[in-house]
């Protein structure tokens, strides 16, 4: 069996995405039980020194979707604008990205091997060179699970019940 580009992110990006809607999910029922505000919840971090919830799920959107649009364009930058401030936002934002990594066509995904791409910090003047395949294995891939498990993490740390299957979401299991 062969395994493509395309089935090697793909399928794993929206099974994570359509589990981070989960998450938030449950989230919000936690806060309302928990009479915990919408601000707090969103703002909510393991440590002062890091990014708030809702950057994390935000970048779950940036290090898929926009990782893809990078490739397009042969370039990807960091996304400097500030998460969504609501959980109806930020699960907008999740759908939006679920359904343009659902309508991605595989010929697509796979014939972008090879290709040129940079990751470049404008403001800093830094550039990093990639192939498309290495960008999306050591780059994005590393990033989307990095902020999807710190997501994760941040509700546990709150006591919202999600578990490990809630992280894994819906198994691809041969039936």
């Amino acid at each position: 069996m062969s395994c493509s580009l395309y089935s090697a992110i793909i399928p794993s990006w929206v099974r994570i995405l359509n589990a981070g809607l989960g998450w938030l999910e449950k989230a919000e029922e936690f806060a309302k039980e928990k009479g915990m505000s919408e601000e707090e919840l969103l703002n909510a971090r393991l440590i002062d020194d890091m990014l708030p919830l809702a950057y994390q799920v935000k970048s779950m959107k940036v290090h898929s979707k926009g990782a893809i649009e990078g490739l397009r364009a042969g370039e990807f930058s960091p996304d400097m604008t500030p998460p969504p401030s609501t959980l109806a936002d930020l699960k907008a934002m999740l759908f939006d990205a679920i359904s343009f990594v659902q309508a991605l066509d595989a010929s697509e995904i796979d014939a972008m091997m090879g290709k040129d791409m940079a990751f470049t910090v404008p403001q800093a003047g830094k550039r990093l060179d990639f192939t498309a395949e290495d960008f999306l294995f050591s780059f994005s891939q590393a990033n989307f699970y990095f902020h999807a498990v710190t997501a994760y993490d941040v509700l546990r740390n709150l006591g919202v019940p999600v578990g490990k299957i809630d992280f894994l979401g819906a198994l691809p299991i041969k039936m």
